[in-house]
């Protein structure tokens, strides 16, 4: 059953970081930022997505922030879903990219809806299932908010190598994209010139 929304459109994004400066095999490299951007950009504008849409992503350094400052200059409302309060976040999925995306996440946090993924009473997360809440905590956030599937665009910026079958990784991810019915678009920094 779908329900009434008050967004026409709700475009949503998960994937890679840019790679820490010692990370072995390249999945997101800073050099692919300005393509990937240029993709995004690409995407939204083919998609329509503008004032009256709602954009939701996790926040952290590359497909992140890249997606939610072309949604912001498209006129889309952002909302960043962290999956640790901000100090940790940045410290966790930021800051190893460097000042300058540090600089772009706190001006990010400032112009939109921030809210934090909270943890059960008594324990402390690992990092894996924070990161697996946080992407579940986007679909769900979608799918209410869209009150109807047919309305959420789901962007993966993935080098489209499986993560496993567990929960959280971007393969599950598509699969869960896929089997809602929304509409999904891959970029994958590793192909783009």
């Amino acid at each position: 059953m779908t329900g009434a929304s008050k967004f026409r459109k709700v475009a949503i994004c998960s994937g890679h970081m840019i790679d820490a400066p010692d990370r072995e095999v390249p999945r997101f490299p800073e050099l692919k930022a300005a393509a990937v951007r240029e993709n995004i950009a690409e995407q939204l504008a083919r998609w329509d997505i503008g004032a009256g849409d709602l954009a939701i992503c996790g926040g952290a350094c590359g497909s992140d922030i890249l997606f939610a400052e072309e949604c912001e200059r498209r006129g889309a409302r952002v909302r960043l879903l962290l999956a640790q309060p901000v100090a940790e976040f940045v410290r966790d999925s930021v800051q190893h990219a460097g000042d300058d995306w540090v600089r772009r996440f706190h001006s990010l946090c400032a112009r939109s809806e921030v809210e934090i993924l909270s943890t059960d009473p008594g324990g402390s997360p690992n990092e894996e299932s924070i990161y697996a809440r946080t992407n579940l905590w986007i679909i769900e956030t979608a799918r209410a908010e869209a009150g109807d599937p047919g309305k959420i665009y789901a962007l993966l910026v993935w080098d489209e190598k499986p993560t496993g079958d567990g929960p959280g990784g971007t393969s599950d991810f598509q699969r869960r994209i896929c089997d809602l019915g929304a509409t999904l678009e891959i970029i994958n920094p590793t192909t783009l010139a």
